[in-house]
């Protein structure tokens, strides 16, 4: 995939929103619609969803989705609750297996690349050359300032990332040392943004 297209994928959006979350925490998220528009806008159309598996259980309907554009293939689950009335009937199973569908296309956007803004990257993303610097010797623990180490939600999306690109931890700390000289669970703030922009450029 061309450098316009990931400028255009990966710029961040500013209509985003809020909903409130398990345990009282505040979840930001995009509309469906204006992740699609941003597909539309960045691959001229040139691009497809599909559903490959759905699960029907109990309380909740689960949808594995693929996003395909040229030959790059992203694959992500999605998931929606089952909406029932309060005698316990379900409501309409088809808007919940939509809402999953429709989670696991905005998932499956994120290895592409958009709305990375909502896992840790703030700042507009240009795709650049990696950074080589001398590996830390083994045993040497990185001096990153209190405070300034990756957050858990960048974390989680770098192994999300290398686990679509079909990357192991060794694989993964081996690439974070060949362009920040140390792994990947010892990368700053700045080094994790960084270091999700070459994950998901790398299609």
């Amino acid at each position: 995939m061309d450098n316009d297209k990931m400028r255009l994928l990966t710029r961040p959006f500013s209509d985003i929103k809020s909903r409130p979350g398990r345990n009282g925490q505040s979840i930001s998220y995009v509309e469906a619609h204006s992740i699609v528009q941003r597909l539309n806008d960045a691959l001229a159309g040139d691009w497809s969803f599909r559903v490959l598996e759905h699960d029907v259980r109990e309380g909740e309907v689960i949808v594995l989705g693929e996003l395909r554009t040229g030959e790059v293939v992203k694959q992500a689950f999605g998931g929606s609750e089952v909406t029932k009335t309060r005698d316990g009937k379900v409501v309409s199973l088809a808007d919940d297996l939509k809402s999953a569908a429709t989670d696991a296309l905005k998932k499956a956007a994120t290895l592409l690349g958009v709305a990375l803004q909502l896992y840790g990257v703030e700042e507009p993303v240009t795709p650049s050359a990696p950074r080589l610097v001398p590996p830390v010797q083994d045993g040497d623990e990185p001096d990153v300032p209190p405070g300034n180490r990756l957050t858990r939600r960048q974390a989680e999306f770098i192994g999300k990332l290398a686990r679509g690109g079909g990357m192991d931890k060794r694989a993964l700390d081996e690439l974070a040392k060949q362009q920040f000289g140390k792994s990947s669970a010892f990368l700053t703030v700045e080094e994790a943004s960084e270091f999700i922009r070459t994950l998901s450029t790398a299609a």
